[in-house]
């Protein structure tokens, strides 16, 4: 049997090294360096392996649960029963899911090593109310707390603090207090403009792109087991997550090679180590995290050192040739709208289920797409749109914890998968075809309000949808005469030869000029 040491030497000892020379001083804008020789990448990888593809709609569920009755519940359910010597997690938390949380101590009274990572902002606290006991129960549980304090000295001593405070070279959109984004996208003969900021000065959100000057989570939620099955993807270990209230995806891997490279990423955060500070993989391994699975070509990045927005999703979009099935929570990220709308430019059929509460987000770029053609749906659901996932040209699937904003990519511990699969692409299209019929027409013209008899039993579930500290009856959208909801950053599309896109910001400037 190969013993826990023995393991982590074949994994890289370098990675627990970090943990010994204590705090580093690290730039939050650049991954830890190694110097230490690369570990190598297989790429031939586990041929006999498998990779085991769960969705979940959850247009018929009325409210989240504790039960584990639901596929993304059951998958993790029977590898935890099934470990026989580790199981390594890392979670952004946990909530009413005592199914789970009594099977991982069961694993650990008959022997299994059981040890975790979990979130924790600066001052300690985890948005999810059982994570306490998780960490009580099992013991070997470690966080991110150290790491986000020391990170956020590093950044308010840094000019990056400044440029929050710091006047916006755009005008700033009414009503609109946080960081300003000039956005200009060219359309041929005209240039779509707009301004994005959030409501709050920094923020006010549970998830990121809030528009907070600070502000990294261990937004990972995967578990390794017995150094040879991965369990990962979009759900949270919660009631409305592996509960089944949301929609999620997640993958069951059985791959060796992969799990070592999941095992690795968690003994860096384990010693201590997260977001900026984690070394990149490439600087690890000598090369991308590529290999075989079955027949699957199956490629990971790990945020924030692998740039999984910039060198992982974005080729994969801007390669398409025929079609995209977008299911995101939050769609944010300015470079990926360009890489959409391009690839509606040049005929690609492109579809975006997101979810209500993001729709309302101030940084939301849903409605520029809509403003060009492209088809969105804003679920109408009582759960969520929590998946962070597409299938392009029924070949590749894009799946995991990211969010696709800018916090995903460049603050927040992620995982994201690549996998070039024609049989898992084509089963999420298959799923997305049947989320987009289930959706109203009406939803891909307007937002429904999250909270609301718009958005299915989120009346009456029990739960906050739209975290404004109020739920069921006691939210004004649930009343007799619910509230417009809030109006989002205006954009405009105006004629090419009075503005300049190639800069945001200029165009911004002159179409104030021009107005």
């Amino acid at each position: 049997m190969l013993t826990r040491a023995a393991a982590v030497a074949l994994l890289g000892l370098a990675s627990l090294a970090l943990a010994c020379d204590g705090p580093a001083s690290v730039s939050p804008s650049q991954p830890t360096r190694r110097a230490s020789a690369p570990l190598g990448v297989d790429h031939d990888g586990d041929p006999n392996g498998s990779i085991r593809l769960v969705l979940n709609d959850p247009s018929g569920r009325e409210a989240p649960t504790g039960q584990c009755d639901v596929e993304l519940c059951t998958s993790l359910l029977e590898l935890i029963e099934g470990a026989e010597h580790s199981i390594d997690f890392a979670l952004y938390g946990m909530r009413n899911q005592t199914v789970i949380l009594a099977a991982l101590e069961d694993a650990k009274a008959r022997g299994v090593e059981v040890r975790g990572v979990v979130d924790r902002d600066v001052a300690g606290q985890n948005y999810y109310t059982n994570t306490d006991q998780l960490v009580s129960a099992l013991g070997d549980v470690h966080d991110d707390q150290r790491a986000d304090q020391q990170l956020q000295r590093e950044f308010e001593r840094e000019e990056r603090a400044k440029k929050f405070a710091a006047d916006p070279p755009c005008e700033r959109p009414d009503g609109f207090a946080g960081y300003v984004q000039c956005l200009a996208y060219d359309l041929g003969d005209r240039c779509l403009l707009a301004t994005h900021a959030s409501r709050e000065p920094f923020g006010g959100g549970p998830d990121d792109e809030s528009g907070k000057a600070f502000n990294k989570i261990m937004h990972d939620k995967y578990f390794v087991v017995d150094g040879r099955y991965v369990w990962t993807g979009s759900t949270n270990v919660s009631d409305s997550g592996t509960g089944g209230y949301n929609a999620n995806l997640v993958l069951v891997l059985d791959s060796p090679t992969v799990a070592s490279w999941y095992a690795r990423e968690f003994e860096t955060m384990y010693a201590g180590k997260h977001h900026q500070q984690k070394p990149a993989s490439e600087d690890v391994y000598g090369d991308r995290l590529t290999t075989r699975v079955g027949d699957a070509e199956v490629e990971v990045r790990f945020s924030p050192q692998d740039r999984a927005i910039s060198d992982g999703v974005r080729p994969v979009l801007k390669s398409a040739r025929e079609r995209i099935d977008i299911a995101v929570f939050f769609l944010t990220n300015k470079a990926i709208t360009r890489d959409l709308i391009k690839a509606h430019e040049r005929g690609v059929e492109i579809r975006v289920i997101l979810d209500a509460t993001a729709a309302k987000n101030g940084y939301t770029k849903h409605e520029l797409l809509r403003e060009v053609g492209i088809p969105v749906k804003v679920e109408a659901w009582g759960g969520k749109m929590h998946m962070k996932s597409a299938a392009v040209d029924g070949e590749v699937l894009i799946a995991g914890s990211m969010n696709w904003t800018s916090a995903g990519e460049w603050d927040n511990d992620e995982n994201t998968l690549i996998i070039r699969s024609p049989e898992l692409a084509g089963q999420y299209h298959q799923f997305f075809d049947q989320m987009w019929a289930g959706i109203p027409e009406r939803w891909a013209r307007e937002n429904p309000d999250p909270e609301s008899p718009d958005s299915g039993f989120s009346c009456s579930d029990g739960f906050d949808n739209d975290y404004d500290h109020a739920d069921d009856a006691e939210d004004p959208g649930c009343g007799p005469n619910p509230p417009p909801l809030p109006e989002l950053p205006p954009h405009w599309v105006v004629p090419k030869d009075k503005i300049t896109c190639q800069h945001p910001a200029r165009a911004a400037t002159e179409r104030a000029a021009v107005r």
